[in-house]
């Protein structure tokens, strides 16, 4: 099979597997606003942005372990006992430093106990978190897909019983915990078909992997940061109702995302074995073709949540939420953005440049910072949304310049540009026409593919080359024998 029919197949299985999660985290979400409402949802927002603030079980680690399972010879066995020994004494530290972290910050009792439980969720991620290396670097994801649904199932169950014995906050928190502990037992028995689950301690390979790691961690820890501190501010101009509204809105953004991520951990490891091989040339196209695929889905992700916000917020959360359909048009246009930067970062640790994200991620931070101060006493939870587009703009800018320095050109946006036209006449159309919002919805669509096929933004040829084997180089990257497997963390 060709590296390209493997990275469809692969993404393939992991979007079918996201499009069961996100129907059932949709569901989750539509239980979970309608039950607590806006205040109560604006309290279990902030008591997961401080698991996310303070989060460090990965450290980058996984992403490492991918690079390590597809360009070396190391025994699997052991790089991945060694990888489980890592996030293990990782996970301890960070319920440790998320309960440490809510004494300090947080006075009442009630969310500190809820914190506490939450924070039972990093240990209970051992297994998933880890074995997702061997997943993505043999390109057999779908086993991390089975682990994300029995995770969304499980935890989808365990909310509807809390809510329908009126069960409260905490129990919520615990339903959370129990899907997380799903999703972990389902990638421990898939693992068992590639490698022996053990806990090795080889001290130099250990200092290898952190010395290795630790440039991606600091940078994953920065962005997390810029990612939630906007929930902290917002909470802190303001009140929990109005984070209920922005966290609601938010949750879009947290959904989209890994649709992304899906593609692009498919294609990091095909990339960093063109790296290893030194066939940059190669290199380049396949980032460009992966380039032009986000490009085209973020696009029309984007548009269709602007159109449609408002339907979208009264189905699932009702006409109570009906304050966060200004904040879902303005932060749509980060998705697009988001799923552009996944790729061209995890191009930069392909090429081993993964250093330079600690110093982009903290340009972000102080960006996104500079940006909640000056636009939430503002334009309250309108302008948090807005900052989290800034911020992903600024963010891209140099990550995509760095990456072109070493493709030899910057990556083009053509695609993007073919569909500002094709979006604008959806737009009119939409507004222009009274319709029931179903009817605009498929109008919507429609006039995407018209415009699609019209304006030639993706040709016969194109998708050939996706799909069909690439013309002969001096050899076809390929990945090392399957001989591990594992799981995508939640």
């Amino acid at each position: 099979m060709t590296e390209a029919r493997r990275v469809a197949r692969n993404s393939a299985v992991q979007l079918a597997g996201r499009g069961i999660t996100i129907f059932i985290s949709l569901a989750s979400l539509a239980i979970l606003s309608r039950y607590l409402g806006p205040t109560e949802f604006g309290q279990y927002a902030l008591i997961i942005a401080f698991l996310t603030l303070f989060n460090i079980s990965d450290l980058g680690i996984a992403t490492i372990a991918i690079r390590h399972l597809s360009t070396t010879e190391r025994d699997p066995d052991e790089l991945m006992g060694n990888i489980l020994t890592i996030r293990a004494i990782l996970a301890v530290a960070s319920s440790i430093l998320v309960i440490a972290a809510a004494f300090f910050f947080e006075n009442q009792t009630y969310i500190r106990v809820a914190v506490m439980i939450a924070a039972l969720s990093f240990p209970l991620t051992i297994f998933s978190g880890s074995y997702s290396a061997t997943f993505a670097a043999n390109l057999r994801m779908e086993y991390a897909t089975l682990g994300n649904i029995a995770q969304a199932v499980v935890g989808l169950v365990a909310m509807l019983f809390v809510v329908t014995t009126n069960g409260g906050l905490l129990r919520l928190i615990i339903a959370y915990d129990l899907g997380i502990l799903a999703n972990s037992l389902v990638c421990l028995y898939f693992a068992h078909r590639f490698v022996k689950p053990r806990f090795d301690f080889d001290p130099h390979y250990l200092r290898q992997v952190v010395r290795e790691a630790l440039p991606i961690g600091l940078a994953v820890l920065v962005i997390t940061a810029y990612g939630r501190i906007d929930i902290v501010l917002l909470k802190w101009f303001t009140n929990s109702e109005t984070v209920g509204y922005y966290s609601f809105a938010y949750r879009a953004v947290d959904l989209a995302f890994p649709l992304s991520f899906f593609f692009v951990g498919s294609v990091f490891p095909l990339l960093s074995q063109l790296h290893a091989d030194g066939q940059k040339e190669r290199f380049r196209a396949l980032y460009q073709r992966a380039h032009d695929v986000l490009s085209f889905g973020g696009m029309v992700v984007v548009t269709m949540l602007i159109l449609f916000s408002a339907p979208i917020v009264e189905v699932i959360g009702g006409a109570e939420y009906t304050e966060s359909v200004r904040v879902l048009q303005v932060l749509a246009m980060a998705i697009a953005l988001i799923w552009i930067s996944n790729l061209t970062n995890y191009g930069l640790i392909a090429i081993g440049r993964q250093g330079v994200m600690l110093w982009i991620a903290l340009f972000g931070l102080a960006i996104n910072l500079a940006s909640n101060l000056i636009l939430i006493p503002l334009y309250d939870k309108e302008g948090a949304a807005a900052a989290t587009v800034v911020t992903e703009a600024a963010v891209l800018v140099p990550a995509l310049f760095i990456l072109s320095r070493y493709i030899g050109a910057a990556p083009s946006f053509w695609v993007a540009g073919r569909l500002l036209p094709v979006a604008g006449v959806a737009s009119v159309a939409v507004y222009a026409l009274p319709l029931p919002w179903e009817t605009e919805v498929v109008l919507a669509m429609v006039l995407f593919g018209v415009g699609v096929a019209v304006m030639r933004i993706f040709s016969l040829d194109d998708i050939r080359a996706i799909v069909q084997r690439h013309p002969e180089g001096p050899s076809e990257p390929t990945l090392q024998p399957s001989t591990v497997e594992a799981v995508t963390p939640q």
